[in-house]
């Protein structure tokens, strides 16, 4: 009689263990479930650290979910970035991923595209398109400019004890730069009355590190009461390094952004470039890529998703004997660094773990 109850009792756990695995999977949406999801990604540029480390941030969880990923750089030609996504709607992809552009260029592409019933999910742009257009699978994306303009800002701020004379960076036109000019305009200089603009430099997207480097040595050369420079942009930042370190002066800079080359020049010269406000990018390719499959899925996605900066100061970091600190150690020291589990949904992992 016990043998037979074991046995009995064995069989029903068999029984109920296979009935789990089978409810798990079905968990699966149809919409992705044994498929072979194919995605566009579409950028405008794909060099420099901070678009490499997009590209392969991307790439590494499209593989986690046995997606098809098609990269295309633009190499800043607009015209292309708008063909490349007529070309994925002519190839039926299941969803188009953005990297920047510009929303004037391609918004004829986006509607075309989100028409087809094709999820578009962009970073550092927005475009303008009724909800009965995108009917729910749009999703404009940005690094939190708001917050990485008042976080880098305040490190000026709480540095100079509120007031000093500073050489401002300004990057008209260009929706993640404004979105950050927003801060320094209405909050930071109304706020804290004694930090004062002395000089404003715009040199545009086009190649600034030199142009910034030549605007900041020849006002260095004029003047000796700079107390300190912001950067709204790193590729500006390391045309400031660049001519402060020339000067021989040791003024503190702040900008937004990092890549590895701007955290080797902050530990060279932890005097000057103090701090940096950031989102690693991989995590906006984890986040796009799961914000597509949500589309596909039928899942409700939002229209805006901002994601979680933090501010990398020098001080935050070993010194350059200790240790040399690239983009992938920073989450040894910050949070929010390396991953996310923003939108990660449990099905996503059953739908891995059937890889």
């Amino acid at each position: 009689m016990k043998k037979f109850l074991v046995v009995t009792l064995l069989s029903f756990m068999l029984v109920a263990s296979l009935f789990s695995v089978v409810s798990a999977s079905g968990t699966i949406p149809e919409e992705v479930k044994d498929k072979t999801l194919r995605i566009a990604l579409v950028k405008e540029w794909g060099t420099g650290t901070h678009m490499i480390m997009h590209i392969n941030g991307t790439k590494a969880e499209a593989a986690r979910y046995g997606i098809d990923l098609s990269v295309i750089d633009a190499n800043n030609n607009l015209a292309k970035m708008s063909d490349a996504i007529d070309n994925a709607v002519t190839n039926k992809m299941d969803a188009i991923l953005i990297s920047h552009g510009k929303a004037p260029a391609l918004h004829d592409s986006v509607v075309r595209a989100l028409k087809e019933g094709i999820p578009v999910i962009v970073f550092d742009n927005d475009f303008d398109v009724p909800y009965e257009i995108h009917q729910g699978k749009l999703v404009s994306i940005d690094q939190y400019d708001l917050m990485m303009g008042l976080l880098s800002q305040m490190s000026l701020v709480q540095e100079l004890d509120g007031a000093g004379n500073v050489v401002y960076n300004r990057v008209a036109n260009v929706p993640p730069t404004d979105k950050r000019h927003r801060i320094w305009e209405g909050a930071i200089l109304p706020t804290y009355t004694g930090i004062k603009v002395v000089n404003t430099i715009d040199m545009g997207t086009d190649n600034p590190m030199p142009k910034a480097q030549s605007a900041l040595e020849t006002l260095l050369t004029t003047r000796d009461d700079i107390d300190a420079v912001y950067a709204v942009w790193d590729e500006y930042a390391k045309g400031f390094y660049n001519a402060i370190v020339a000067s021989g002066k040791e003024i503190p800079l702040y900008s937004v952004d990092i890549s590895d080359q701007d955290l080797a020049m902050m530990q060279e010269h932890p005097e000057i470039w103090r701090s940096s406000a950031a989102v690693d990018p991989r995590v906006v390719g984890q986040v796009q890529i799961r914000l597509a499959l949500k589309a596909i899925a039928g899942e409700k996605i939002p229209r805006y998703y901002s994601l979680d900066p933090v501010l990398v100061h020098v001080d935050d970091l070993p010194s350059k004997d200790e240790k040399r600190v690239s983009m992938s150690d920073l989450d040894e020291y910050y949070d929010n660094w390396g991953s996310t589990k923003a939108f990660l949904e449990d099905w996503m992992l059953e739908l891995e773990a059937s890889k």
